[in-house]
């Protein structure tokens, strides 16, 4: 039985908790799935003429990371507890660490994505919804964009498209959601 590439990408993360909940004004929110690993940048010298830049390098760097990341990225992003609103991208920053904070820890339980627009509803088990919907009408811009640890990346545009291929390839090539029915090997 053949499923759309976004429902066979997801099918590993269903039942799995969100974690390691981050939100900025500049990079918007993201969530990680899956085993923790720490990940060890080692001290290193750079011949940058800045001094913050050189003592930045001169750190080590320990990141806790998770098999899967998603990154909610161009689009307009709402959280609601059923249908009670918690959280937009625009709203104050303390009350999107308190929506964020009660998201933390639950499961995905599905994900839905319009083929015309790339609107998506991700849904999780204690009745949290993250929606995202583009900025404006026919934009290729990606609104979410997936990194599994098998180093291919799922990304779903505004336009309707979607692309799903190596992280490490330069040239993006979209396809239209609805068409999607296989995945690229992997």
């Amino acid at each position: 039985m053949n499923m759309k590439v976004i429902d066979r990408c997801f099918q590993p993360l269903y039942g799995q908790p969100c974690w390691g909940l981050r939100y900025s004004r500049s990079l918007n929110l993201s969530m990680t799935f899956g085993k923790p690993s720490l990940h060890i940048r080692e001290p290193r010298n750079t011949g940058s003429k800045l001094e913050a830049v050189r003592r930045w390098a001169a750190r080590r760097q320990v990141t806790v990371r998770g098999e899967w990341w998603l990154w909610i990225y161009c689009c307009y992003w709402r959280l609601t507890d059923g249908k009670l609103p918690l959280a937009t991208g625009s709203s104050s920053f303390r009350q999107i660490e308190r929506a964020t904070a009660q998201l933390d820890g639950q499961k995905l339980v599905r994900v839905e994505v319009k083929p015309r627009t790339g609107a998506t509803c991700f849904a999780f088990d204690l009745g949290y919804q993250l929606h995202c919907r583009r900025f404006e009408r026919d934009t290729d811009d990606e609104l979410w964009i997936l990194y599994k640890p098998n180093g291919y990346v799922l990304s779903v545009q505004g336009n309707g498209m979607f692309c799903h291929q190596r992280g490490t390839e330069a040239n993006k090539r979209p396809r239209p959601i609805e068409v999607g029915l296989h995945l690229d090997s992997e």
